[in-house]
């Protein structure tokens, strides 16, 4: 799947969001999602990933590579809504649509992997 459509995919679920800010809201939400993962699984997605994606998945594997301490989905939330400056509503559905379009562009396999190592309410969001 390319940038594009990945980023189509977000905008057809949130149809209020300017292009710009679903595609920046996007990055966020890789980037965020991917700090939970270790940073071997968060390089093994971005693999399956376009190159603007990959360095999203990959700054947040980095980045989760300084705290081991999971978060829940709640303060998953949280933390996009602080970072992408939307309201909760809008930041849950850019995060289903996101988990929606990773699971659309990689292969099962990888995205049970990367369910299997994200923490415990996380998950969820992947795998639903």
């Amino acid at each position: 799947m390319q940038t594009d459509r990945f980023i189509a995919h977000v905008n057809h679920a949130c149809p209020s969001l300017d292009a710009d800010v679903a595609h920046e809201a996007t990055l966020i939400t890789l980037e965020t999602l991917c700090e939970q993962l270790p940073l071997d699984q968060a390089k093994r997605l971005a693999a399956q990933l376009p190159k603007e994606l990959t360095e999203a998945v990959e700054a947040g594997g980095d980045r989760g590579e300084t705290s081991d301490v999971p978060i829940t989905l709640t303060e998953f939330y949280s933390k996009l809504m602080f970072r992408t400056e939307l309201d909760e509503d809008t930041t849950r559905r850019v995060a289903q649509a996101v988990a929606s379009a990773l699971r659309q562009a990689v292969s099962d396999g990888e995205i049970s992997d990367v369910a299997l190592d994200l923490p415990s309410e996380l998950d969820q969001l992947v795998a639903a």
